[in-house]
């Protein structure tokens, strides 16, 4: 009886450490140590504001095929309403985890990430992009990610409202609802306009 209790125990104690999965209901940024690199290079724990818009947190990685589907249906679920109204935090990862005969190593993605589709700044459909890069080892030892590409929805508080994990056809159409929903002072733009 006592090592069932001293096993629990000590599972319990374990699963406290180490790293944390980003669930709905977290706030997982600011992290408690640094774990991205903004453009200029600088090491930040948290995202930078983006006050008065609908957040999303895309973690994209370099052997993701579904990515570009995902940016599809961010930006037509974001095109029907106002410029500014949405703002992505797109997450690049630039390691990735080879498997050979001499086991588990990291390295360099093996395909430069390009810009979303139509990032483009006279892109009225586009919404905001602000890009920065996962620090590989702190970014791993604060949080467990194991299948992507994942969509987080941030309320203004930034706990995770909604997590999407890879890409399935009807996600613009949640998306759309979901941005519908938490911009009650947005309107969407009409069509065609």
């Amino acid at each position: 009886m006592r090592k069932g209790a001293a096993l629990i125990a000590g599972l319990l104690l374990t699963a406290g450490c180490g790293p944390k999965a980003i669930t709905v209901g977290s706030r997982p940024f600011p992290a408690a140590h640094p774990v991205f690199s903004d453009a200029s290079g600088k090491a930040v724990a948290a995202l930078p504001a983006a006050g008065g818009t609908i957040r999303l947190v895309f973690l994209e990685f370099p052997w993701c095929p579904a990515c570009a589907d995902v940016w599809r249906a961010v930006r037509t679920a974001a095109a029907p309403f106002p410029p500014g109204a949405v703002r992505v935090y797109r997450v690049l990862f630039d390691r990735e985890t080879v498997l050979s005969t001499g086991g588990r190593r990291e390295v360099p993605p093996l395909h430069h990430t390009p810009l979303p589709e139509g990032d483009a700044p006279d892109d009225s459909g586009a919404p905001g992009v602000t890009t920065l890069t996962a620090l590989p080892g702190e970014f791993h030892k604060e949080f467990r990610v194991s299948q992507g590409p994942v969509l987080l929805l941030l309320d203004d508080e930034g706990k995770v409202e909604r997590r999407w994990i890879g890409f399935k056809a009807g996600l613009s159409v949640e998306l759309s609802s979901e941005i519908r929903k938490r911009s009650r002072a947005l309107s969407p733009r009409p069509p065609g306009t």
